[in-house]
Formats: structure tokens, C-alpha cells, sequence
């Protein structure tokens, strides 16, 4: 039987071209490989959206997107965001049933990066900036595995 990753990635192609390698490969190693990412908005959907059911993986949206520059709103909201992105990753993870959950960095690693963490699942991080970001710096004290470029 076959084992299965539940890929977290997304925001930017410098999270998101890493993943697709790492996705490649377990594949290509007989894994099933999930993608968990962020929806965008039909105005203007995901980076993650549109390239990774492009490589083949299926794709699995939350609602939730990055932080930086997105106005006073934006964080004001982020308790709830985050709420709804935790539970979303719930269902998730418990539909997909992964082996291990791999976090490759953005803001999509964290929600479902804690929350395979708490499911009981192995959580790997793969970190390929010079400076580690704020996803993967928080993950990083309860991870299985941390990784670095």
C-alpha cells in the first residue's frame, strides 16, 4: 500500500516551485501526493491554484491567505481567518488521511501545519530561503523533521 503526503505550500513561487520538486518526487517514489493551499478569490485565484492540478496533484483549498500588507482589516479578522482555516485543515487532513503532512513555508503551512500536529501526524518542514519565515519559525519547536537549503 502506498503511503501519502499532504504537500503545504503556497503564496509565492519561491514556496511553491520547491513543492512541486518534492511532490515530483515522492511520486515518483510510488507516494500519493495531496496539496494543501490557499483558494484565492475568483478575481484572482492562487498561484497554488492554478500550477499544481496543472502537475497532476490534487488540489486542496482553504480559505486563507497571507498577512503582509493586506491593511488593519485584514489583521483585525485574522483570529476568525484563522479559525475557519484550522478547521478547514481539519477536514482536510481527515479526509485525506496522510501519512506524513510537509510544509515547504507561506502562509498555508501554518494552519494545516498545526493542525496535522495536533491530528497526530509527522510534520516535515523544508525551509530554502536564506532567512526562515514566520510560518516556518513558528512550526519549527513542534516539527518531526526541519530541513534547510
Amino acid at each position: 500500500m502506498s503511503q501519502t503526503a499532504l504537500i503545504m505550500a503556497g503564496g509565492t513561487g519561491g514556496h511553491i516551485f520547491p513543492g512541486l520538486a518534492v511532490a515530483h518526487a515522492l511520486r515518483d517514489h510510488g507516494w500519493h501526493v495531496h496539496w494543501l493551499g490557499g483558494r484565492g478569490s475568483a478575481a484572482r485565484p492562487s498561484m497554488e491554484s492554478q500550477l499544481v492540478p496543472k502537475e497532476g496533484f490534487t488540489f486542496e483549498a482553504i480559505d486563507f491567505g497571507g498577512l503582509r500588507g493586506k491593511g488593519l482589516v485584514t489583521a483585525v479578522l485574522l483570529p476568525l481567518r484563522l479559525l475557519k482555516a484550522f478547521w478547514q485543515s481539519i477536514a482536510v487532513i481527515r479526509r485525506v488521511k496522510p501519512d506524513v503532512v510537509v510544509g515547504l513555508g507561506g502562509y498555508i503551512t501554518f494552519p494545516g501545519g498545526m493542525m496535522g500536529v495536533l491530528l497526530g501526524k509527522p510534520l516535515i518542514l523544508h525551509e530554502q530561503n536564506s532567512v526562515v519565515g514566520l510560518a516556518n519559525r513558528v512550526l519549527a519547536g513542534v516539527a518531526d523533521r526541519v530541513f534547510t537549503a
